[in-house]
């Protein structure tokens, strides 16, 4: 009697699954596998403690606003149960953990498990989309330049990017290929997940205009109704902060009394976070988390201008209005991690690997060592960003 499960049974269901998958799934599951055992190395070699006490995986990611996301999936927003103004946290991050919680019973690792899922689907669309431009070998760097970026540690922790970026890289594949009112569906998704869905839902909306006008279709069709997808779930929490609280300021409110911050013309920001970038009695971390933001609005601007040259419209949208939000605050905050979900860089990275082989082995060698180091220091507690 032949085993149900066999050998060859596993190679035909894999050969059955969609190529990205195949690309990039060995990458990606082995990309985390490798992330986890350097955060569990690190926790038992920078200590002197009995080993018996020594952090399990769960602990170790257990940091920053993966709790404040974990207070939101467990008890919702403005509860009794915890003070956080957690407002300024979109919900298709906790709604999704609340999901996976039903058959994962540690909110933790349900969080993990999403950014596991978001992060397979981000790769695999990201392949798809260079596959496109310049060839499966410049995909598979455009997958590497991902996860080697040096702020990645953000796509295995419970954080928003993952989630988005999911969303967000399949529906810019959806647009690629004229299937709008999927693309539309999918950029709903991204933009239930933090705040850059905003500038991606413009951007889509520019790559709409372009492409129609690039086939000589007619651009006021019925497909672009798909555009008025993405700004629903932005729409519907607002409305449901104004119910929950009586006004239109709750997140605003929140991002103020939560963490100082407020909109503000870009040089004043600047110069608020230059001041702190370059204060040498700062706490090492944050200094080089400042610097790290000040980069993050110039790589931001950079790339704005060059893929504007390249008459990416859709693309230099998406990079152009994110960094405009980002500058335009009283001081820069969490713009590294928007460099992060910002795909085109990806693509971008792609199309020069394969006109200049060595842009590779630069960048991977650059990027990779700098990622290990923040993925250590963010379990260990350090702040990243």
């Amino acid at each position: 009697m032949h085993d149900p499960i066999g050998p060859g049974m596993v190679r035909a269901a894999w050969a059955r699954l969609p190529e990205p998958v195949r690309a990039t799934l060995p990458i990606w599951f082995g990309s985390r596998v490798a992330v986890a055992l350097l955060a569990l190395a690190a926790a038992r070699v920078l200590t002197s403690a009995p080993a018996r006490n020594a952090p399990g995986l769960r602990t170790l990611w257990d940091r920053w606003d993966v709790g404040l996301f974990t207070k939101v999936a467990r008890y919702g927003y403005l509860s009794p149960a915890y003070s956080d103004r957690t407002e300024v946290d979109f919900p298709g991050l906790p709604i999704a953990m609340r999901i996976v919680h039903i058959v994962v019973p540690d909110w933790i690792v349900a969080g993990l498990v999403v950014s596991f899922l978001a992060g397979a689907v981000a790769v695999a669309a990201l392949w798809r989309l260079a596959a496109d431009e310049v060839g499966k070998s410049a995909a598979r760097f455009a997958v590497l330049s991902l996860i080697c970026f040096p702020y990645a540690v953000f796509l295995f922790a419970a954080y928003s990017e993952g989630i988005f970026l999911g969303f967000a890289t399949a529906s810019w594949l959806a647009a690629r290929r004229s299937r709008w009112w999927l693309a539309g569906l999918l950029g709903a998704g991204a933009a239930s997940a933090r705040i850059s869905g905003i500038p991606f839902g413009v951007a889509l909306a520019v790559q709409y205009v372009a492409s129609r006008r690039s086939a000589g279709l007619p651009v006021f069709a019925r497909p672009a109704l798909s555009l008025g997808l993405p700004p629903i779930p932005v729409l519907a929490y607002l409305g449901y902060l104004r119910i929950r609280t009586g006004g239109w300021g709750s997140y605003t409110d929140a991002m103020r009394d939560g963490w100082h911050r407020g909109l503000d013309w870009p040089w004043s920001g600047w110069t608020a976070t230059w001041a702190s970038a370059t204060d040498g009695n700062g706490a090492s971390t944050f200094v080089w988390f400042w610097r790290g933001e000040l980069l993050a609005v110039v790589v931001g601007v950079l790339l704005t201008i060059i893929l504007l040259a390249g008459r990416r419209w859709g693309e230099a949208t998406f990079l152009g209005v994110m960094t405009v939000i980002m500058a335009c605050t009283n001081y820069y905050a969490s713009g590294i991690r928007g460099i992060l979900v910002a795909f085109p860089l990806y693509l971008m990275l792609a199309r020069a690997a394969a006109r200049q082989s060595w842009v590779q082995s630069v960048y991977l060698c650059t990027g990779t060592p700098i990622m290990a180091a923040l993925v250590v220091a963010f379990t260990q507690g350090q702040w990243v960003d």
